[in-house]
């Protein structure tokens, strides 16, 4: 589809203006992960933890934010992204202002594992909501500005928690962080809803995307327990399942542990390892925008086979990825910090693509379903094994080599199942074909 065949809306898109809430939704999201990983050493400090014992506290969100995936999935698709977004925005908000006041090891642990419920439904929240939003030649783009949202967040999130903790301590970093999540939460409240019901959104807005692609309507086509079946017994659900996981191995060890890495491995202080976390994210955050949206979308509206430009991307994106291996080959930390950046940039090139994947290929009424599938897996091996597996092995190693290592290897399983097992980007269909997405 060239430019020249698009009638795009005049005047205001109100879609632009949901893409923005979507994307605050997800910085406000992970800032309280960024958090977790900045404070670390003072939360081992104030709680008693060893490097295992912190892992489990990242692990521990995971868990429960892993867990609330699938059933998340079929919330959305039966209520809509409105009220599950609302409601979990609320509680999550108020526990972060909880969090600043706890003490034991007990109620950091529950205090977690209850935010990690009640975060769950971001991800799959945002993806459906953009496929809603959005037509297939700026959806690229639009899945780009949330994914990299989650990694802008420690561009904004890492340094402000650092000099809160610097300043003042580590609740008073979260009881601010609370604080701003209630005001977001109120502004989402008051603005978000779909399309059809929007109270700003223009009847040529409305017809444009709906012409050119975006999902109509929340309503489920096909009963929960036939798509779920559907889903786990598809092929192409696999691939991008288990692809987008090779990508989020190595995003989730970087974001809950990059932190303590360099403070640990370089022996700088709280200050100096959050700047060096923050440059990696904001390379990460631009290239996930510029390539894996702004290019994705040129790519495919000049003319060029949506399978050929997710597939190059992929391949291109994931083997420049392998460059974060070359920090733990480095005794300086801006060499470091350099490899790393290289690696999460390929890598975050990647990470958009594999949300439009999933919505491209799902059912229709199953876009929250199939994106909580890919969501369970990445953080099923990505949240909950990079947290817990690497905590275990920097206590019995004393370095985070073995660990970057793993994540390597997952990377290249990752690319296995993208390029092999995946195949061709079709709609998974309830009859005996599929439909290929154009």
């Amino acid at each position: 589809m060239g430019d020249a065949a698009i009638q795009r809306p005049k005047g205001k898109n109100t879609r632009w203006a949901i893409s923005s809430l979507l994307c605050s939704i997800i910085i406000l999201n992970y800032f309280d992960r960024v958090a977790i990983a900045v404070a670390a050493p003072e939360l081992q400090d104030s709680f008693n933890l060893s490097a295992t014992e912190i892992g489990i506290v990242f692990s521990i969100y995971n868990y429960a934010y892993t867990m609330m995936q699938l059933p998340i999935g079929t919330m959305l698709d039966k209520w809509g992204v409105s009220w599950i977004t609302r409601i979990g925005m609320a509680v999550w908000s108020i526990l972060t202002i909880i969090f600043a006041f706890i003490s034991g090891k007990l109620l950091l642990y529950l205090l977690r594992f209850l935010t990690g419920i009640m975060s769950a439904s971001a991800f799959p929240a945002a993806s459906k909501a953009t496929a809603n939003w959005f037509p297939y030649h700026e959806r690229g783009l639009a899945n780009s500005l949330f994914d990299s949202a989650a990694k802008f967040s420690n561009v904004l999130g890492g340094p402000l928690v650092a000099l809160l903790i610097t300043f003042y301590d580590w609740r008073t970093a979260f009881l601010v962080l609370g604080i701003i999540n209630v005001i977001f939460t109120l502004i989402f409240w008051s603005y978000y809803d779909e399309p059809g019901r929007h109270k700003t959104i223009s009847e040529e807005e409305i017809n444009y995307i709906q012409k050119y692609g975006a999902n109509a309507s929340d309503i489920p086509v096909h009963r929960a327990k036939d798509v779920w079946k559907k889903l786990f017994t598809s092929r192409k659900v696999w691939g991008v399942t288990i692809g987008f996981t090779g990508y989020g191995y190595t995003f989730n060890l970087l974001l809950l542990w990059l932190p303590t890495y360099f403070k640990e491995e370089f022996q700088v202080d709280l200050l100096s390892s959050s700047l060096l976390t923050a440059i990696p994210w904001l390379i990460a955050s631009i290239t996930g925008v510029a390539v894996g949206g702004w290019l994705v979308d040129r790519l495919i509206q000049k003319g060029h086979k949506s399978n050929r430009v997710y597939k190059g991307i992929i391949i291109i994106g994931m083997l420049i990825g392998f460059s974060f291996l070359g920090a733990i080959l480095t005794s300086n930390p801006i060499l470091s910090m350099v490899f790393i950046s290289i690696g999460l940039a390929g890598i975050s090139a990647t990470a958009p693509i594999g949300w439009t994947i999933a919505s491209k290929i799902s059912p229709p009424g199953a876009q929250g379903q199939t994106s909580s599938i890919v969501n369970f897996s990445n953080n099923l091996f990505g949240g909950i094994m990079a947290a817990a597996l690497t905590g275990y092995l920097v206590d019995k190693t004393g370095s985070f080599h073995l660990s970057f290592m793993i994540a390597g290897a997952v990377l290249a399983i990752g690319l296995f199942f993208y390029t092999i097992v995946l195949g061709d980007i079709k709609t998974v269909e309830f009859g005996e074909t599929e439909k290929e997405s154009k």
